[in-house]
């Protein structure tokens, strides 16, 4: 290991007892990537996708033994251009050799072409459903990874998860695939926050599976409008592609609730809506996180709620929004304030309008104990330079 570079090893892949298995040393760990249902391909570019962004957190030059694409080499400038914008990192450009798309031993002529179908990572939750029943995607594959939001010791949940993913995409028609990783567990990656880090593990993902699937769909958790920096993001996500994959952003163009407006019908969703991701309970939503309690009163605010066999029933949901301390983020205001506008039963109106009060007092609270701490770091600073002053006067007479 080394504290300007960060180092991955050269790649190795196995396919043992019907498991396909990639793995690298990385900067000193073992990153790896397994999966029963699919020929992982050995990619250089997942493994530089996961880790180009924690490198550069870390002010650390990346380095890979095995070479890229050319072509996917040379987006990587522009995500550093991104994440150095927007979270000042380092923008040091990665040591790779690069090879034209296609020359790399044992691979098949023509990688610089996309191949055809687009595989969808899919939580089960109102983006990448969207993405699947009305954004207009063709969708062959439907990708859940163990390993991201649920943990990998958490074996329960995620085999519970994926019988609902393979309902899913048999409804659908589309292929369903799991993929285990250690990535989030991995100490270098653990070195940047998830929420800047996941979209290079998305998109690693689609190099992977690059071999059957030319497209990878990686669902917008923001809209354009929102303004929000985010590790998976329009102006990030094109930018992972290169060596035969398209890596495409979609939904970016609506909001939430437009997007849960337009799923509140669907059976689907009903039966399979993954929301939660505080895993308190063995249910797929605990119905009483923050998270749940915005999605449970949007869906009343439409009507729709009664409908979510997901959800416990609406007639506690005005004791469950009581329950909520407060919201946290300030721009999640506005979701509580469109189901207000829509309209909602007259109890959980008042049980959400006293949410979004002491919510509000505890933004207030924060705001002024931010601002303390800010003139006492300067009333500190000022007293110091005082005090380094007069020493100065004192040991130099006028």
């Amino acid at each position: 290991m080394s504290r300007h570079h960060l180092t991955i090893s050269p790649l190795r892949s196995s396919n043992r007892g019907g498991v396909s298995r990639v793995s690298a040393i990385v900067d000193g760990s073992e990153l790896w990537f397994e999966s029963a249902d699919v020929v992982l391909r050995p990619s250089s570019e997942a493994f530089v996708n996961a880790f180009l962004i924690p490198a550069a957190a870390q002010g650390r030059q990346l380095v890979a033994a095995d070479p890229v694409a050319a072509d996917f080499a040379a987006n990587l400038p522009r995500v550093l251009d991104v994440t150095a914008r927007w979270w000042d990192y380092a923008r040091l450009l990665p040591k790779l050799d690069t090879v034209a798309a296609g020359a790399r031993q044992g691979e098949r002529k023509g990688r610089s072409e996309v191949r055809a179908g687009a595989a969808l990572c899919f939580s089960g939750g109102v983006d990448s459903f969207h993405s699947l029943l009305a954004d207009g995607h063709e969708v062959d594959a439907l990708v859940f990874v163990h390993g991201f939001d649920v943990k990998l010791d958490d074996t329960e949940r995620a085999a519970a998860i994926q019988q609902h993913v393979r309902a899913v995409a048999r409804e659908v028609g589309a292929r369903p695939l799991f993929i285990r990783t250690n990535v989030r567990e991995h100490p270098a990656f653990r070195a940047a926050p998830w929420s800047n880090t996941h979209g290079g593990a998305l998109a690693a993902i689609g190099h992977l599976l690059s071999e059957a699937w030319g497209t990878l769909l990686i669902s917008a958790s923001y809209s354009v409008a929102d303004h929000k920096t985010w590790g998976s993001h329009w102006e990030l996500d094109p930018h992972w592609s290169g060596a035969g994959l398209r890596v495409e952003h979609v939904g970016a163009q609506y909001r939430r609730t437009e997007k849960l407006a337009a799923l509140k019908d669907h059976p689907l969703v009903h039966r399979y809506l993954r929301v939660c991701w505080e895993n308190r309970s063995h249910r797929f939503n605990c119905s009483r996180c923050e998270k749940c309690i915005r999605n449970q009163v949007l869906l009343a605010g439409f009507g729709a709620l009664d409908s979510f066999e997901v959800f416990e029933p609406s007639s506690t949901l005005s004791e469950r929004v009581d329950a909520v301390e407060c919201i946290r983020i300030e721009g999640l205001f506005r979701r509580y304030e469109q189901a207000l506008e829509l309209g909602l039963p007259y109890d959980v109106d008042a049980a959400v309008r006293r949410l979004l009060s002491r919510s509000r007092r505890a933004l207030l609270h924060r705001r002024i104990g931010h601002a303390r701490s800010y003139a006492a770091a300067v009333a500190r600073r000022i007293l110091h330079l005082g005090r380094t002053d007069s020493r100065a006067s004192a040991g130099h007479p006028g």
